[in-house]
């Protein structure tokens, strides 16, 4: 090897051990003007720009890094990475397939195929990757737990159910597994199933919040209300000590009070997730067993006790908050009286995104997940029937890809209930291109000091090729009038 090369490799693996990439970066660039028909100098580089999440720049040198190489497979899996990234799904395709060509021994490969395969809407294809990869490395809990995800989205759910509950057994702390089993639809039959294997992992791991959570949400399920309850308050304290030791030492009561202070009532796939999280992240907020609490539509029936249990009982002190986020409350029936009647004061969120990316997202999220087969258009033609078929307020009741993202209507019905000084209004646009100012406007609305937050990670990201600009201008067009109406309403441009 080249001395100066061999210099310029051992500065740059030194910077990456220290996460400095640029100046990894330089080191390597340096290095391939003086060889530059080493293929490993360009993976190396390819990989360093991935990490920086500069995925043109990366892709360009795992390209040529194949030019010289054709032969290593890891260049065309870092490809499909990189491609995938960029949207490029059917290249990324084509990219992850060489590299199973090339290697049929590792799992990997499999999995980022059939990731792929899964954003082509290929979901048949992809389930057979996902198999593969799970064979190859049966002990891997992340392939056992993206198997059970591709068999959900089939409405395969025992299927389902029975590779979630093997990728716990392999990671018994695997949260990803857990949320998902609280998202299956549930069988009666398979409820004593659920419920002997969540205590079996309580065994072990007794103070495991999310297998508590889990198992009080099959108790509720199953109508033994007075245990789910008790396991509820048990989770929820684990779950808040973990994550702030501090309240270990202070006096807790048995039972919260109070009502919840504030609640993210929508609109779905406006980062309602994102913002909930991040909330999280604030000393003063406490948040409860999960997110989508979903009491006052679906689970209204099991009463406020049962509601209560999912918060930390110490949330009732004066200088800790807490609350939840559903997007469902956003337009389903009742719900705003509902809320008004239990929390008249309590605090309320809305994220409004521009409705023509929120439909184009909610169309592909109930694709993914097996919930729509139907094409883009064919949802788009049959949501448009069903506007001309309804009255202003039915439209405030209405979900759907479209028809949720009219909203108008909806705020119009939930401020005849609540008065305006209780609903704030976020702009998703602005959210996610300053986000440190729109945490600010949340902290203030809520009463909270401001603080600084490091790293704003994005949750629950919707991945899926641009559709074409025919569909988006009949989706502006669609929204436009609807558009006009709520920024009079509210006095607020959105410029969507």
């Amino acid at each position: 090897m080249n001395q100066a090369v061999a210099e310029y490799l051992k500065l740059a693996q030194e910077k990456i051990n220290q996460n400095k990439w640029q100046e990894a970066q330089v080191n390597f660039q340096k290095a391939i003007q003086i060889q530059p028909n080493r293929w490993d100098l360009y993976f190396n580089l390819g990989a360093v720009f991935l990490k920086q999440q500069q995925y043109q720049e990366a892709a360009k040198y795992f390209q040529q890094a194949i030019l010289i190489k054709p032969e290593h497979d890891k260049s065309y899996n870092n490809l499909g990475t990189a491609l995938l990234k960029l949207e490029q799904t059917d290249n990324a395709v084509k990219a992850f397939s060489q590299a199973v060509a090339l290697n049929q021994q590792e799992p990997q490969f499999y999995y980022n195929l059939g990731e792929a395969l899964v954003q082509q809407g290929l979901i048949d294809r992809a389930l057979i990757c996902f198999r593969q990869a799970v064979k190859l490395d049966p002990q891997d809990h992340q392939l056992q737990f993206r198997l059970g995800k591709s068999f959900r989205n089939q409405g395969l759910n025992q299927e389902a159910i029975t590779c979630f509950c093997r990728a716990i057994e392999l990671n018994p702390t695997y949260s990803p597994a857990y949320i998902s089993l609280r998202y299956v639809d549930l069988k009666l039959e398979l409820c004593n199933r659920l419920i002997s294997f969540y205590r079996q992992i309580l065994v072990k791991h007794p103070n495991l919040s999310d297998a508590l959570t889990n198992l009080a949400e099959v108790l509720t399920y199953q109508g033994n209300l007075a245990e789910a309850i008790s396991i509820s308050r048990r989770a929820i304290y684990i779950k808040t000590v973990n994550n702030h030791p501090d309240l270990a030492q202070a006096n807790w009561s048995v039972k919260k009070k109070q009502a919840p202070d504030f609640i993210i009532i929508g609109a779905g796939k406006c980062g309602t997730t994102s913002l909930y999280n991040y909330l999280g992240y604030h000393p003063q907020v406490l948040l409860p067993n999960k997110k989508e609490l979903r009491f006052f539509d679906k689970n209204f029936a099991y009463g406020y006790e049962w509601y209560l249990a999912q918060f930390p009982a110490i949330s009732d002190r004066r200088d800790l908050i807490t609350g939840e986020a559903s997007p469902s409350y956003f337009f389903l029936p009742h719900v705003a009286q509902r809320i008004r009647d239990f929390a008249p004061d309590i605090k309320l969120i809305v994220m409004l995104r521009n409705p023509v990316e929120r439909s184009i997202s909610d169309y592909y999220q109930n694709k993914k997940t097996g919930r729509n087969h139907q094409s883009l258009l064919e949802v788009i033609k049959r949501e448009t029937e069903r506007f001309k078929q309804k009255t202003e307020l039915e439209l405030s009741y209405h979900g759907g890809p479209l028809l949720q993202s009219l909203y108008y209507y909806k705020l119009k019905r939930w401020l005849k209930i609540f008065p305006k000084e209780q609903l704030l209004i976020i702009k998703s646009e602005n959210f996610f291109n300053n986000t440190a100012q729109s945490m600010q406007q949340v902290f203030e609305f809520l009463n909270l000091s401001n603080i600084a937050i490091d790293n704003y990670q994005t949750y629950n990201i919707g991945s899926y090729s641009q559709v074409g600009e025919d569909i988006q201008e009949q989706l502006s067009n669609f929204f436009e009038p609807h558009n006009k109406r709520l920024e009079e309403y509210l006095e607020i441009i959105f410029n969507w």
